[in-house]
């Protein structure tokens, strides 16, 4: 325990002058308190039965689902966006399909040609 400091002795004086005496312990002390301690009973725990225990996990778990079934279903597209995107599929796949290859930038920069 932390003494404190001894910045008042009046105070300290004061306090050693009135301080009340200590009582008497009682000759039976010990064996008041084993007697207690041997008559105390100690309430019975809760055991909480399966059904109380499985309902909120249940609900829980229904409530997990819709949630999580909601934010995973994408946003319906609008008729203009479906419309960009086919035309854009269209005109890459036009672009792999067709021999355009042959004039990109890779056979522009391979010399196939060994003269």
């Amino acid at each position: 325990m932390t003494q404190l400091p001894n910045d008042d002795p009046d105070l300290i004086n004061f306090l050693c002058q009135h301080r009340p005496e200590v009582p008497p312990a009682s000759p039976d002390l010990e064996q008041q308190i084993l007697q207690q301690v041997k008559t105390w009973h100690q309430p019975p725990l809760r055991h909480y039965s399966r059904p109380r225990l499985v309902l909120p996990a249940l609900a829980a778990g229904l409530v997990a689902a819709i949630v999580g079934y909601c934010a995973f279903i994408p946003a319906q597209s609008s008729p203009a966006e479906l419309a960009t995107l086919q035309n854009f599929i269209e005109s890459n796949w036009q672009g792999t399909v067709s021999n355009e290859h042959l004039e990109s930038d890779v056979w522009h920069f391979t010399d196939l040609d060994t003269e």
